[in-house]
């Protein structure tokens, strides 16, 4: 129990010196009590306009679900990822873990389960939802005082940003409501002060990741729904600043959002378009970040309708609803590709490469509205290392969407439990479409961040190829990664590796999990159930080679395995293809065909050199493949198709 002396001179602290709220304050406070003083806030507060609610998802519900959300909410308790329903009665164990899920611990301190409460609110104005926030948000604010370190989660940064979101929301309100008791205000007012202060320390600032945001945009929030206090000016231009720095510099000059993951490209996307149509800000330089944001996003959308699972990204199908739409405009591209085809406009072109961001999509076509969609190719090349966040050892890594269907996957996101070997596996080189070296992970060290590892890419006729290049410190060796793709029928690898001492190199596929897949002596083939298989072919002799398959391997290592679904592994088949040396190279054919092609390895093997590759092949159409002549004497890479056919 405070006494009435602490209380008085908390109250001092709160104001300005020189303000005449404060002197009102404190003459009410010294004849009246704390009922006093919270009357002179409350008519001071009631002379502003009220604040709006600053959402954090631009989906615009409807009414009566935004009801019965809180309503269950209320009844019922909190409920995350399918677990049972936690009680919201206080007092509250903040610090429980009943499912021994990080995930729920921070959900439920950040306060995310009143959020549909106070949705409920700001669309009805109807006081039970106000008094069952201000009850659940004044147990947490008395049960977890400043600087209290018995819950990992009480004072986590991104948990205290979205804290004070509501927070703000919540106190405004308060001091609007005449049924709201002076004890419950005044323990709000304590709260949303000490939030402002935690979130203003430089120190608990986290600038490297999107927690910033939540930080940044907390901080402007509480700082406009208390403007009477003393540091309320300096609070609200800190926070307005860093929201800007922090949306400026977690995005590439190209809309990209450089945390590896387009999962994360629409998860801060939907952010600032939130933070935009409900007034937290108006930046200028937000406003023009935005459609490029929704541009690059529409690039990262699978003919399925769902992410490309590259880095910490569920399988996530992407709902015109879920941006704001039709509220909100989004970007015509964005649109086009949310809709299939029903609003907006497709991009000019069928590829898009973000060379700053190290990313590259290249599509047989954008469909017309009314088309099958799924009956288009979609190939997501990641060349990045911008920073450690959300980054997975999967340089150069790809997934794949043809023939109707996804082919090549990636290992998703599984969850964020570090200790938990099934996430370390979703985290390790073996587990991407890409190259283990020496059996071990390629390096996340920030010291080893080369950004964006494009060097060349191009088109001719219906192909494409991209190159890639990383100068790596562990091991020492230079790694060479080109895709050459031809949409609807062929895709090659060609990896290549410059070092001064032999290594161990394998070569990863990693096929969608209704796939299956069996080994012909070096080379394999998937069944797709129709007129066509994936062949999966070496193209060079540079050395013995030797192939592998595994599907749902359990002992160490954990091999043949994705996550499609949170904490959840399925088994897929994964394909390996090794060789060891010091100038080695691997180069895979991956055909869409009847019958597995034919080649000649030693011919082609003579054919990579350093100012060219050349490869060929004999497949259904008899003979096919590409010349691509690289930048090395100073010219323009350039990529021609081999074959028998008369040019058209």
């Amino acid at each position: 129990m405070q006494s009435r002396l602490d209380t008085r001179s908390q109250l001092a602290k709160m104001f300005p010196k020189d303000s005449q709220l404060r002197a009102r304050v404190l003459a009410s406070y010294d004849e009246q009590g704390l009922s006093g003083a919270m009357e002179v806030f409350r008519r001071a507060q009631s002379e502003r306009p009220p604040l709006p609610y600053y959402r954090v998802a631009p989906e615009h519900r409807r009414p009566a679900d935004i009801i019965q959300q809180a309503e269950t909410t209320i009844s019922t308790g909190f409920t995350y990822g399918g677990r049972p329903s936690f009680p919201l009665t206080p007092p509250i164990d903040w610090s429980a873990d009943p499912y021994h899920d990080r995930s729920w611990r921070f959900w439920l301190n950040s306060l995310q389960p009143i959020e549909p409460v106070l949705a409920a609110h700001a669309e009805t104005n109807d006081p039970t939802y106000l008094h069952f926030a201000e009850l659940i948000a004044c147990d947490w604010i008395d049960h977890n005082p400043e600087w209290s370190n018995c819950n990992p989660f009480t004072w986590y940064d991104m948990a205290v940003g979205q804290r004070a979101l509501k927070l703000a929301y919540i106190t405004d309100a308060a001091a609007r409501d005449p049924a709201t008791d002076p004890a419950t205000l005044w323990a709000l007012l304590r709260g949303s002060l000490i939030h402002c202060r935690q979130l203003a320390r430089r120190e608990n600032f986290n600038a490297d990741t999107n927690h910033g945001l939540y930080q940044a945009a907390g901080l402007l929030a509480l700082a406009r729904a208390l403007p009477e206090f003393t540091d309320s000016a300096e609070w609200e231009q800190l926070g307005a600043d860093r929201l800007r720095t922090m949306f400026e510099t977690s995005f590439s000059p190209e809309g990209v959002h450089l945390e590896h993951s387009p999962g994360y490209q629409l998860f801060v996307t939907k952010l600032l378009i939130a933070f935009l149509d409900s007034g937290l800000t108006d930046d200028p330089a937000l406003v023009a970040l935005l459609p490029q944001a929704e541009e690059a996003l529409a690039w990262m959308i699978a003919p399925d309708g769902r992410l490309a699972r590259i880095g910490d990204t569920d399988s996530h199908l992407v709902q015109a609803g879920e941006l704001g739409l039709p509220n909100h405009s989004v970007s015509p591209a964005l649109a086009y590709a949310v809709t299939r085809g029903q609003r907006g406009s497709p991009p000019e072109d069928a590829h898009r490469v973000f060379p700053q961001s190290g990313c590259a999509v290249f599509r047989s076509h954008w469909p017309a509205p009314g088309d099958d969609w799924a009956d288009s190719s979609y190939l997501f090349l990641s060349a990045a290392f911008h920073s450690r966040t959300h980054k997975h050892a999967d340089d150069l890594t790809f997934e794949w969407w043809d023939a109707g269907r996804a082919l090549l996957v990636d290992s998703g996101r599984y969850g964020y439990y570090y200790e938990d070997e099934a996430r370390q596996y979703c985290e390790s080189t073996r587990a991407h479409n890409t190259v283990e070296i020496d059996n071990h992970d390629t390096s996340r060290h920030p010291r080893d961040a080369f950004g964006s590892a494009l060097r060349s890419w191009g088109q001719a006729d219906d192909a494409y190829f991209v190159t890639a290049e990383i100068e790596r410190n562990r091991p020492r060796l230079t790694q060479r990664r080109t895709l050459v793709f031809r949409p609807g029928r062929w895709l090659v690898v060609i990896d290549e590796f410059d070092t001064g001492r032999s290594h161990d190199y394998e070569q990863w596929f990693h096929l969608a999990p209704d796939l299956s897949l069996a080994l012909q002596g070096t080379a394999a083939v998937a069944d797709l159930e129709a007129d066509t298989d994936l062949h999966f072919l070496p193209l060079i002799d540079s050395g013995p080679l030797a192939a592998r398959a595994l599907i749902g391997q359990e002992q160490p290592p954990l091999q043949g395995w994705t996550s499609y679904r949170h904490r959840t592994l399925e088994p897929n088949w994964a394909l390996g293809f090794a060789v060891e040396g010091r100038a080695a190279a691997i180069a895979t054919l991956l055909y869409l065909g009847r019958a597995l092609p034919q080649t000649d390895p030693a011919a082609n093997a003579a054919g990579i050199t350093r100012d060219q590759i050349r490869l060929e092949w004999r497949g259904d159409a008899g003979r096919e493949g590409f010349l691509l002549r690289r930048d090395s004497a100073g010219e323009q890479p350039a990529l021609s198709l081999l074959s028998d056919a008369p040019s058209p």
